[in-house]
């Protein structure tokens, strides 16, 4: 049985990016602490896979405390639907994790594509912005909540890769 008495109970989380990796594990957490989590990715059934196994994952079944809402994070329309659905199910929207995010291009900065630039920056910042600026707007302005941001930040997205090798530079936040 969920933990009707755990520190998320009775409260609302949205996360993006949820269909996997640390998306799907912070929703399974969310889950395990007696909260109601809204999963979001782009692609409907791995996102509907994902539902059903936190669901099926969650101490004592947790289907009713699950939604799950296909779309892209840089999306306008997709962001005003994933937050009508949150408040329409659950009455609440006390967290948001952003964690949705793309890098698509590896390599250094000096052959970066303009355009691949301005999409990895259009999802992981302004995208990120978007989303709290929405659920701000909805509900957390006038009841309160948080929001974090999970991908890795911009600028360590536009440090420059060494020009002497052709190997991918990863990020890191350590």
């Amino acid at each position: 049985m969920a933990d009707q008495n755990g520190r998320l109970a009775g409260t609302t989380t949205i996360v993006t990016g949820a269909s996997r990796g640390i998306g799907r594990g912070i929703a399974a957490q969310v889950l395990a602490e007696g909260g109601n989590v809204v999963i979001t990715a782009r692609k409907q059934e791995p996102l509907d896979a994902a539902a059903a196994e936190l669901a099926d994952q969650a101490p004592g079944g947790a289907a009713e405390r699950v939604l799950a809402v296909a779309g892209k994070a840089d999306d306008p329309t997709h962001r005003d639907d994933v937050i009508a659905q949150t408040l329409e199910r659950f009455g609440s929207l006390e967290h948001l994790v952003n964690n949705a995010g793309i890098n698509p291009v590896y390599g250094p900065l000096m052959d970066l594509d303009l355009d691949a630039a301005r999409k990895i920056t259009e999802v992981n910042a302004i995208g990120a912005l978007a989303w709290v600026q929405a659920v701000h707007r909805a509900w957390m302005g006038e009841h309160g909540g948080r929001s974090s941001t999970s991908p890795p930040s911009p600028v360590c997205a536009l440090r420059p890769a060494s020009t002497s090798t052709a190997r991918p530079r990863r990020c890191s936040s350590r």
